[in-house]
């Protein structure tokens, strides 16, 4: 802001230096033989001055008129999530996090999540492990982790005991589709999983594509340093995290992300999904399908479309295109029902949801497996 009106000050002195002329004078010189030219400065200097004018007064009325309906905080010990090159942000190994959310000063819930070797939120198997044969992993973010929940009530949790299969989970808090592929380039599952055969689940929420994109907020929040896929052509590639990548864009961002104007109303960029960004996050699912393809000939992918989803259609068409499966379970509930929330301040699900998706999951999953054996 300093730097514009010192430019608006400069052209001012530069232009009035260049003519040798006083005020006075220069500006009637301006006036008579460059009135387009200077209706236009001051056309952007009182720009200038109306944008300032809405930012300060966006800035009072954060300080001193806005009041917040409920006071939240979330404390976590130790942290959960340390950097990482490849996926921008894992969880801990082999540890033990404590998580507690208060709201009010009310401790609405206080959860430990213990990690593995691997990074992985440890889900305890339901039966013993002689009798698995097969496995389902999970990815994608908090929704797939299972935040706020203990760890016999995430969605893994449920799909081990519904499905018979050794589940594992693999979401971390905050990834989107991006990380499932930068999982499956970087790692050979075979060294993680016993089971030699299995289906891999990515559990979709709509915020996931402001992640793929890079968008303004989600730059602002936390994904500067995520892996950054683009298309070149019908190409998929990547170009290191959102940081590197891009760097202008998201330095761009980050910048306008301290306008308290562009705050107050949550104004994002990109702001709306294009074609184009649908046709990067199928190309994302597409590659993830082959690359889990490469490790398990014959296991299953399968992208299922968490509730709620406004995105459902289009990504259920984008992902049909390239011959991905998808479970759409966009109106199976409502989770902004009671009975879906853990707290009504908590955007994240209860274990009702989770135990209602693995049913879902299980019964597709089933109907697959027949479908395959009578065509055989």
């Amino acid at each position: 802001m300093t730097l514009v009106l010192d430019g608006f000050l400069l052209t001012v002195v530069l232009t009035l230096w260049i003519g040798n002329d006083s005020i006075t004078g220069g500006l009637k010189h301006l006036i008579i033989n460059r009135p387009k030219r200077l209706g236009l400065f001051f056309g952007l200097f009182f720009s200038y001055c109306l944008l300032m004018t809405i930012e300060f007064s966006c800035r009072y009325y954060f300080k001193h008129v806005y009041q917040a309906p409920y006071k939240e905080a979330t404390y976590w010990e130790p942290s959960a999530i340390e950097r990482d090159s490849i996926l921008g942000s894992v969880l801990a190994k082999d540890t033990a996090i404590s998580h507690a959310y208060v709201v009010n000063d009310s401790l609405i819930y206080k959860q430990y999540y213990r990690t593995d070797e691997f990074r992985r939120r440890i889900n305890p198997p339901s039966y013993p492990d002689s009798t698995y044969n097969e496995f389902a992993m999970v990815t994608g973010c908090s929704f797939a982790f299972g935040y706020g929940l203990s760890e016999n009530q995430t969605l893994s949790h449920y799909l081990d005991s519904v499905t018979g299969k050794r589940s594992y989970n693999y979401g971390v808090a905050g990834h989107g589709t991006q990380q499932t592929l930068a999982l499956l380039q970087s790692r050979n599952l075979k060294q993680e999983i016993k089971e030699e055969n299995g289906v891999l689940i990515h559990l979709f929420i709509d915020d996931h594509l402001p992640r793929l994109i890079g968008s303004r907020r989600l730059i602002k929040l936390w994904a500067q340093n995520f892996p950054y896929y683009h298309l070149d052509g019908d190409s998929l590639k990547r170009d290191g995290s959102f940081w590197t990548g891009r760097h202008w864009l998201t330095r761009f961002y980050r910048a306008i992300s301290q306008s308290a104007f562009i705050d107050l109303f949550d104004i994002d960029f990109p702001w709306y999904v294009s074609n184009g960004h649908m046709q990067l996050f199928g190309a994302v699912l597409e590659e993830s399908k082959r690359e889990f393809l490469r490790q398990y000939p014959n296991g299953k992918f399968l992208v299922v479309i968490g509730p709620n989803s406004k995105l459902a259609a289009r990504v259920g068409e984008e992902l049909n295109h390239r011959n991905v499966d998808a479970l759409d379970l966009s109106n199976l509930l409502n989770k902004e029902e009671k009975q879906y929330k853990i707290h009504w301040t908590e955007g994240h699900p209860n274990e009702n949801y989770y135990r209602e998706l693995a049913v879902e999951i299980d019964a597709y999953l089933k109907s697959q497996e027949s479908t395959s054996s009578n065509t055989r």
